[in-house]
C-alpha cells in the first residue's frame, strides 16, 4: 500500500466516479483504475462497487475512507511538524541562568516575548552558576547562557542585554549602616562574605582584581554558592557581602543595601551568550527578538 493509492481512493470516494476523480487529480483514468485494484489487493478486501453510472462504496470503503482520511492528516501534520522545527518555530531551547537573575525585568520582557512569537517552542530554564554556563555551551548541554562577564573566546557571541552593577549588603546592626563607608577601602576590615572560585572563575576573577585595585582585600570569613546563600549568611550576622543590585531590589528584613563610589563605576553586563558554531534556527530566533528588543529600547543596549 502506498500513499498516493490513498489519496487517489479518497478522490474516487469522494467523486464516486473514477474519470472525475482522474480529472481531479490529473491522472490517466486506466492508471487511476490500476491503482485502486493494488490498493484493493493489498488490502484483500474490496472498497469500492463498479456500476455502470459510477461506483459506491462496500462497507470495508466507508470505514476505510475515515482511516485513509487520518492516515493522510497524520503525515500532513508530521510534515508540518518537521517543517517548523527545522525552521525552529517549534521544539525546544535550553537556557542557562543563575536564580537570581530571572527576576531581571528586561530579562522577563524578553522571554515573553519570545513565548508570544513561538509559542510551541519549550523553553528549558536550567538555574546554575556562571562557571558551570560556560561547561554546559561548550558540551552542548545548553543551547543559551545568561550571565555577567563571560570568558573571552572567539568561539563565543554575545549580546548586552541588561547593564547592573555591584552593591553592599550588610545587617541592619553593623557599625558600617551607622557611619556608611564611600569606596572599597572603607570596608577592608570588616568581615566578608564571598564565594568559591569555583563555581564562577572569571566572575570571580574579574571582581577580585577589581577589589584589589581600589585598595580592598576581602576578608573572606565564609562563602555560599550563590548570591541568595550569602545575603543568607549576612543576615545571620556574619560580615558582609557584595552583589549585583538587580538581585536584592527589595532588601529582605534586617539587611541595608549601601552604595559604594568604586562599585558604581563598575559596569555589570547581563549578557546572552552562545556558541557561534551552533546551528540551532530556534536560538537564532531568540537572537533576533533580544536584538529587535534592544532597538525598541525594552532592553538596554551596550
Amino acid at each position: 500500500m502506498e500513499i498516493r493509492q490513498l489519496r487517489y481512493f479518497l478522490a474516487v470516494a469522494a467523486e464516486r466516479s473514477f474519470s472525475a476523480a482522474a480529472r481531479r487529480i490529473h491522472i490517466a483514468q486506466p492508471a487511476l483504475t490500476r491503482q485502486i485494484r493494488a490498493l484493493e489487493e493489498s488490502l484483500g478486501v474490496q472498497l469500492l462497487e463498479r456500476q455502470a453510472r459510477g461506483v459506491t462504496l462496500t462497507p470495508a470503503g466507508e470505514a476505510f475512507v475515515q482511516d485513509a482520511q487520518k492516515v493522510l492528516n497524520s503525515l500532513d501534520e508530521a510534515k508540518s511538524n518537521a517543517l517548523r522545527t527545522e525552521k525552529g518555530m517549534r521544539g525546544e531551547l535550553r537556557l542557562g541562568v543563575t536564580v537570581m537573575l530571572l527576576w531581571v525585568n528586561e530579562l522577563s520582557v524578553l522571554l515573553k516575548e519570545f513565548r508570544r512569537r513561538y509559542p510551541n517552542v519549550m523553553l528549558k530554564l536550567n538555574t546554575m552558576l556562571s562557571g558551570p554556563q560556560v561547561v554546559a555551551l561548550q558540551e552542548g548541554v545548553i543551547d543559551l547562557g545568561i550571565l555577567i562577564f563571560p570568558p573571552e573566546s572567539a568561539d563565543f557571541g554575545r549580546l548586552n542585554i541588561y547593564s547592573d552593577h555591584l552593591v553592599l549588603v550588610a545587617p541592619d546592626d553593623s557599625p558600617m549602616v551607622k557611619n556608611p563607608p564611600r569606596f572599597l577601602a572603607d570596608i577592608k576590615d570588616y568581615d566578608f562574605v564571598w564565594f568559591d572560585r569555583e563555581n564562577s572563575p572569571n566572575y570571580y576573577d574579574r571582581l577580585i582584581g577589581y577589589f584589589n585595585q581600589h585598595g580592598f582585600v576581602p576578608n573572606i570569613v565564609e562563602t555560599g554558592n550563590d548570591s541568595v546563600t550569602m545575603l543568607s549568611v549576612v543576615n545571620s550576622g556574619v560580615g558582609c557581602t557584595i552583589v549585583p543590585s538587580s538581585t536584592i531590589s527589595e532588601p529582605p528584613e534586617g539587611l541595608t543595601v549601601l552604595e559604594l563610589e568604586d562599585l558604581k563605576k563598575l559596569s555589570l553586563d547581563l549578557q546572552l551568550v552562545w556558541r557561534k558554531d551552533a546551528e540551532n534556527p530556534t536560538l537564532n530566533h531568540m537572537i533576533t527578538v533580544a536584538k529587535e528588543l534592544l532597538s525598541r529600547q525594552f532592553v538596554v543596549a551596550n
